[in-house]
């Protein structure tokens, strides 16, 4: 969402929050993660790879660029149990499923779908529209969640949580502490676990970014 910084993140990030992580979607030997997402990005590594690998469970990588067709082939196929994307991932395949006819199988695309555990999403906001679409392709919400790369999760949706309001990123994550820049509105700030420790090469942007507490300042409101 901006020029790369190089966010220096701690092994608790890589330990630590993998494990929260685990806990939180309840990550087991049997689950099985179709990882479409890069790994040098914080929800790639951070919320996908090094937890499903600390949780024993399968990663299923698929090489070249980003295809709908190929993704809702391989969940038809079934044996998926996770799947993580982007808001623009799932407009994607939106788009691929309405262009298909009646006649292409269409239900075995949705019993395909439904057969996963949980879709997740993070990184933007996802539109209610696409929400909404998802919700009636797999019969429960896509789980949304709200953090950053500094930061690592910070809000999680529980997995078939059913009161969960239109567009709510969830609850606090374990261990992390928020507060707003003034009182009761404001900024969102930020101390986690996972936090990152600096920018690399760049003691300025890594002091201006914390609050003189040392919450890190997401430029969010």
């Amino acid at each position: 969402t901006g020029k790369p910084k190089g966010a220096v993140m701690r092994r608790a990030f890589v330990h630590d929050e993998a494990l929260a992580v685990v806990d939180h979607f309840r990550i087991t030997p049997d689950d099985v993660l179709l990882h479409v997402l890069p790994v040098h990005h914080a929800t790639g590594i951070g919320i996908m790879f090094f937890p499903f690998l600390v949780g024993g469970a399968t990663l299923e990588f698929k090489s070249g660029s980003f295809d709908p067709e190929w993704i809702w082939e391989r969940w038809r196929k079934g044996g998926i149990t996770f799947f993580s994307g982007v808001p623009t991932i799932y407009m994607r395949m939106q788009r691929w499923f309405q262009n298909l006819s009646a006649q292409q199988n269409m239900q075995e695309y949705i019993d395909g779908a439904r057969k996963l555990r949980a879709c997740l999403c993070g990184t933007s906001a996802l539109p209610k529209p696409i929400a909404d679409f998802w919700a009636s392709i797999l019969g429960r919400s896509i789980v949304q969640r709200y953090g950053a790369s500094e930061i690592g999760a910070v809000f999680k949706v529980h997995l078939h949580d059913q009161n969960v309001p239109d567009g709510s990123v969830g609850n606090l994550f374990a261990g992390c502490d928020v507060k707003l820049s003034e009182g009761d509105q404001g900024e969102i700030l930020v101390k986690s676990p996972g936090m990152f420790s600096k920018y690399i090469f760049d003691p300025e942007a890594t002091a201006s970014c914390h609050t003189a507490d040392g919450y890190y300042k997401t430029g969010d409101l």
